[in-house]
């Protein structure tokens, strides 16, 4: 047996140790927790907001695209996530009257664009968000409204348009009467049309108006319209119904917006899409309509924008949410978008609700977040408290710390670190590219040089020192057809053995329309490498003549036969893979002079034919090991889809799951441990220990259970998940080392104490912070400092200890350790354990009170550590190590060690003088008894006392700078200080040393 083959063995064996020995799941590595990088100033897209008045607080839901549910109980000035198990696509949200821990959640949202998610079901909690439960219509696939009965609050009214990507009978108007345990499918049309809007008559709640909309999107086009759609109207809670057409347009009809004047029902206003679309008043309960003037806000977009809403008190002010935000002041006849100062709302709306108790209040859903008006519009603030940004892409540079970059859905392309002093702000974001941000690429050179794409290919190349952008995209050559850019164009780099005119490393710039292109300056100049890559298919290319239906829209979202995904061997500069949105997967082994379609391998594999090319993954471990991801949802099939080959993409295996919800966008395997993949789908992260054999849900690690993740990023120097995700921003999972000696490990021991990893002194920034009012939502830091992992195979019950002992083998330092099932980490921070403080006095919040559980940082060195767990000890040893290039040096630290210790045994030493005096005072005057005010030498003692410790002090507003507070200002400023103090400075221990030996003195005379 060859090495190779026999370590492939020895891989299969363990990882059957993992899996075959216990019953893992993401719980087992709970402790590998993600962290949050929002942002969230720029947010995401708004799909709901309810709101109720509970005892003075404005109580918000605010559901978002693809971010779950958000609830404030402070007006929004603060949110918490309260849908995290659940799927992420919000659709419409509704609080029973009354009652605020009432709530029904529809998930998939109705705001029909090309990368709109999905939902699976309408949810209902009874206690405020706290848990949920799933009350059916599952295979609805999107909801748009809810309406709860006011009279009858087990009288549920559901909205549901139903799957975009297929016909299906799973849509219409759905009524439950039991507070949502069973439902009737009150009114359908057919398999074509869904229920758009509803709306109930405040008073005779049998009256309810539907509005029903024929709609359908394909790859390359979308339909809005057709003979299904309509509006209707029932008087008896929908057991008949009536269709509505007097005054409406005649002809096929999109989607229709309908609202009913709650302070004059009779009044009805609906935004009608047609071949000439209009906003249409009833004023007879919608008998018969008229058209009223409107802007092109009004009847902008309809698959978009269907929000109308009447003022809850004011019968002739109406708002109309859409590109931007219009209100009428006369019932509809005209409209202002007037703002008088503050913030102009982020474009796009999708969503508004009006303080019923005070109708000046108001907060805007937008594709960027939430909006709050206090004078009915005319001014707003942004919430910059939801971190629920749409990523599409994510990367990273090699700068220390790194940084992280992606485009985000209507919200322009970002970069920022990911550690900031203070944490991750909203200031530490910075825009690098406009537009709907997709992907950046980094110069794998020089990271000031990045590169950004918007929609349809738009690309920019932009000098982070200067601030200028230049735009690079390559131009249609003489003879050739018109370049067709996706919505979403690759534009990536790769790795080049070239030298430039002047002898400098370059490297490989790469972007692709139906051909592609590679440019080795930056994209000033490009070369075409391929042929059309694609099917070509004619009859997916007529965007111009037909995307859009009734009213026409044609953005580049619908773009089709165009290259997707691009990868270059980082190895061989000379192989280069293309994956394109009908499917075709593309191979050049001789740098684009010739190209072989890999496809046909996929489809025997059991993967649908033009399925989209989503993702291609080159291991870095194994030459001929690809994996490609596949996704056909835009075909109405949600099935994931993944597939590996080990022969250079000759054949192919599918990678199946149980676990596997969602369509897949994007796979990753480990660069250390083949064994560990990590997959992304529409609804979820999934990860596997054995090489893609068992799979996963990350349901532990600190994301949402559906989590939309459509790009992950290994950071090669850190080791570092990076995840971005299409609707709760950025996440990333630091130091993957665990799990890779998880999977290494024998899990039948009762406990694994891992190596430890040698640490290089250092600390987390502290200077500049963001500005405390421009923070908005903070995200985590990655945390510097040593950590242990060990391994249980069951939850210990009793205390796990950790025992750090010096070079001398003395125990300086103690931890207590978790007792959880799976991976457990600690961190140590480099320090000892605390001294002993003089006891008495008033100490709260003083540095008397630090100073007894801080503690000086040890020197570098090697230390033991030992694990003791169940009677058990484990042992392992960790390096600090000095890091000369952040300015710690072994002779800086050492000399800032001995000045703490210099000071810690001067905190111990008075602990003890302390303690004495006041033992002496108490055999003075006998143990309760009274003091007699004559006792010479207990009053002696008791003066020395009121020199040496705070007496006087009787809250922290007080100081008093005794001989205990001044060793303890200066303990804490040398045991916090990462630099040893000057000469200068350091004579100030000196003297502190020389006035206590003064005090000693004084004291042992006393007690003679």
């Amino acid at each position: 047996m060859s090495v190779k083959l026999h370590l492939l063995a020895v891989i299969v064996l363990l990882t059957q140790m993992v899996y075959g020995q216990t019953n893992i799941n993401s719980s087992y590595f709970q402790v590998m927790s993600a962290r949050a990088l929002g942002p969230s100033t720029m947010s995401g897209r708004i799909t709901s907001i309810e709101g109720i008045n509970v005892d003075g607080q404005v109580n918000l839901y605010v559901g978002a695209a693809g971010g779950g549910i958000w609830k404030s109980q402070n007006g929004g000035q603060s949110f918490s996530p309260v849908f995290d198990k659940y799927c992420q696509s919000i659709g419409a949200l509704a609080i029973e009257p009354g009652n605020a821990k009432v709530v029904y959640a529809g998930t998939g949202e109705s705001n029909t664009r090309n990368s709109v998610s999905i939902g699976e079901g309408l949810y209902k909690t009874t206690d405020g968000g706290s848990n949920w439960q799933k009350i059916g219509l599952d295979s609805t696939e999107r909801i748009s409204k809810i309406i709860i009965d006011p009279s009858e609050k087990k009288t549920i009214w559901v909205a549901a348009p139903g799957p975009l990507w297929k016909s299906s009978p799973h849509r219409g108007l759905y009524k439950s009467v039991d507070g949502g345990k069973s439902w009737t499918k009150i009114l359908y049309v057919n398999v074509e049309t869904g229920c758009a809007d509803i709306a109930m008559h405040p008073q005779k709640t049998n009256v309810i108006l539907a509005s029903f909309w024929q709609f359908r999107r394909k790859p390359y086009a979308f339909n809005s319209g057709g003979p299904g759609s309509g509006l209707y109207k029932t008087e008896d809670g929908g057991k008949s119904w009536i269709k509505l057409t007097n005054g409406l347009p005649e002809g096929d009809l999109g989607r229709i917006v309908v609202s009913i004047n709650p302070s004059k029902p009779a009044e009805i206003l609906a935004i009608v899409e047609a071949k000439v679309p209009g906003l249409y008043i009833s004023e007879d309960e919608g008998a018969s309509w008229k058209k009223l003037a409107a802007t092109e806000n009004i009847t902008a977009r309809p698959f978009y924008f269907s929000t109308l809403v009447f003022d809850p008190k004011d019968s002739k002010r109406v708002y109309r949410p859409a590109f931007d935000f219009e209100y009428s002041i006369d019932g509809g006849y005209s409209w202002s978008n007037t703002l008088i100062g503050g913030v102009e709302p982020h474009s796009d709306q999708h969503a508004l609700w009006i303080n019923p108790n005070n109708t000046d209040m108001m907060f805007v859903g937008t594709d960027g977040g939430v909006y709050e008006s206090m004078n009915k519009g005319s001014t707003w603030q942004f919430l910059n408290s939801l971190p629920v940004g749409q990523f599409y892409h994510v990367n990273t540079d090699n700068t220390v710390p790194y940084h992280v970059y992606g485009g985000l859905q209507d919200n322009n392309s970002w970069m920022a670190p990911n550690s900031s002093p203070g944490g991750v702000t909203a200031a530490d974001w910075r825009v690098i590219g406009e537009g709907d941000g997709f992907w950046v690429g980094v110069n794998p050179l020089n990271p000031k040089i990045v590169f950004s794409e918007s929609q349809g290919g738009e690309m920019n190349r932009i000098d982070l020192n200067t601030g200028l952008s230049f735009g690079i995209q390559p131009k249609k050559m003489e003879g050739e057809e018109a370049y067709r850019w996706n919505w979403n164009t690759p534009i990536v780099t790769g790795s080049s053995t070239k030298k430039s005119a002047d002898g400098k490393p370059t490297y490989n710039l790469y972007t692709g329309a139906q051909y592609l292109f590679k440019s080795a300056d930056e994209g000033r100049n490009w070369v075409r490498i391929s042929p059309d890559l694609t099917t070509n298919n004619k009859q997916k290319q007529q965007q111009s003549e037909n995307s859009g239906g009734i009213t026409g829209d044609n953005t580049s979202a619908e773009n089709h036969c165009t290259i997707f995904t691009i990868v270059q061997d980082p190895a061989n500069e000379q192989i280069i893979w293309a994956g394109t949105d009908d499917g075709n997967l593309q191979l050049t082994i001789d740098g684009g002079k010739t190209w072989k379609n890999k496809a046909a391998g996929i489809w025997k594999a059991g993967v649908p034919e033009n399925s989209w090319i989503s993702s291609i993954e080159l291991s870095a471990l194994h030459s001929k090991r690809i994996y490609v991801t596949l996704d056909n949802h835009m075909y109405g099939d949600n099935n994931t889809y993944v597939v590996r080959s080990e022969d250079g993409g000759e054949t192919w295996k599918r990678m199946q799951s149980p676990e596997f919800t969602g369509f897949a966008h994007i796979i990753r395997e480990d660069i250390v441990n083949d064994q560990l993949l990590f997959l992304g789908t529409e609804m979820g992260l999934f990860i596997s220990l054995d090489g893609g054999n068992n799979w996963l849900r990350s349901k532990y690690q600190n994301m949402p259970w559906y989590n939309l993740v459509r790009d992950i990023k290994i950071q090669s120097q850190t080791n570092d998940l990076v995840i971005a995700t299409h609707g709760r921003g950025i996440y990333i999972i630091d130091n993957l080392q665990p799990l890779r000696e998880m999977i290494k490990s024998d899990l039948k021991q009762d406990l694994i104490f891992y190596p430890v990893l040698p640490f290089k002194y250092d600390f987390a920034g502290q200077m500049p912070q963001s500005a405390p009012n421009l923070r908005g939502w903070v995200g985590e830091n990655k945390v510097i400092a040593p950590v242990f992992y060990y391994y249980l195979k069951e939850k210990s019950n009793d205390a796990v200890k950790i025992e750090i002992y010096d070079a001398a083998n003395k125990m300086i330092k103690n931890l207590n350790g978790s007792g959880l099932r799976g991976l457990n980490k600690i961190y140590w921070g480099i320090n000892i354990n605390p001294p002993k403080v003089a006891l008495g006095g008033f100490t709260a919040g003083s540095s008397v009170q630090y100073a007894s559980f801080i503690s000086p940082k040890v020197p570098v060195g090697k230390y033991k550590i030992v694990l003791k767990a169940n009677g058990k000890s484990y042992e392992q040893q960790i390096s600090v190590e000095a890091n000369p290039a952040k300015g710690f040096t072994a002779s800086s630290i050492e000399k800032l060690y001995q000045q703490g210790m210099r000071l810690y045994n001067l905190e111990e030493k008075l602990a003890v003088l302390v303690d004495t005096l006041d033992r002496s005072m108490t055999a003075v005057t006998g143990k309760g008894n009274a003091v007699d005010s004559s006792n010479k030498k207990w009053n002696t003692l008791n003066d020395l006392r009121k020199e040496l410790i705070e007496t006087n002090r009787k809250s922290i507003f007080f100081d008093e700078f005794k001989f205990r507070r001044r060793v303890s200002d200066l303990y804490l400023s040398v045991v916090f200080a990462i630099a040893p103090l000057s000469d200068s400075q350091e004579k100030g221990i000196t003297a502190l040393e020389h006035e206590f030996e003064l005090f000693k003195t004084r004291v042992y005379d006393a007690l003679k």
